[in-house]
């Protein structure tokens, strides 16, 4: 997944700390998933120049900023930036626990793979996290990773509606829901799923296509990401 002559556990930093500072969740969003640079910063209340200072936290820095989200037992998804100066990314990954493989199921950059969940398992990962605080932040945190067209619902608008404000938005959040579960984001939108495989040639989920995980692999990541 990395070149083996990267260091990745000395450039990793736990990122949880960033998600506290103003005009993150529009900096995540703006580079993943919803290239407007009005809507955003209106939703959040906070002026462009906070939003770029965000990206340079997240996407400019020489560490790689790691988020941890607790999924079953010790297996965890992880949403590395991964900062290589010419090959830099954002990267959605299983981390199965026990000394298993790490697998990946989305991975957001120049030559994107996913999407990585369903609307049922995002919305299922926010809700198994421990406060209200963190499942709104796992929610907006993954959902550049999500593509699905279940999400075409006024039920989904107003759950991300709901998680934006819970984290602080005072903004137009219903206007930003609804560009969230539209065909209007940067990667993926309305993609329909069936029996939890993604109609995407490049998502690692999909048996038929390029990036295709192993069948085990499949298996064990819609276990740990079942509603």
């Amino acid at each position: 997944m990395f070149p083996d002559e990267v260091d990745v556990a000395a450039l990793t930093v736990d990122g949880w700390h960033i998600a506290e500072r103003p005009g993150f969740w529009a900096a995540h969003w703006r580079e993943q998933f919803i290239d407007d640079d009005e809507v955003l910063p209106r939703a959040w209340g906070v002026p462009e120049a906070v939003v770029t200072e965000r990206m340079k936290d997240l996407y400019a820095s020489q560490s790689w900023p790691v988020f941890r989200i607790e999924l079953r037992g010790d297996a965890e998804l992880a949403v590395v930036f991964r900062n290589f100066a010419d090959d830099g990314g954002v990267d959605y990954l299983v981390v199965p626990g026990s000394g298993r493989k790490v697998i990946e199921i989305a991975s957001l950059e120049g030559h994107q793979r996913g999407p990585g969940l369903s609307w049922p398992e995002l919305v299922a990962v926010a809700g198994r996290q421990p406060d209200r605080v963190r499942r709104a932040q796992t929610l907006l945190l993954l959902a550049p990773a999500f593509g699905d067209e279940a999400a075409d619902t006024p039920e989904a608008v107003s759950v991300l509606s709901d998680a934006m404000r819970t984290l602080g938005a005072t903004g137009d959040t219903a206007k930003l829901a609804a560009l969230a579960v539209s065909d209007e984001v940067v990667f993926w939108g309305r993609v329909p799923w069936v029996a939890g495989v993604p109609d995407m040639d490049d998502a690692p989920r999909n048996p038929a296509g390029p990036f295709a995980l192993s069948a085990a692999e499949r298996q064990l990541v819609t276990e740990l990401l079942a509603p």
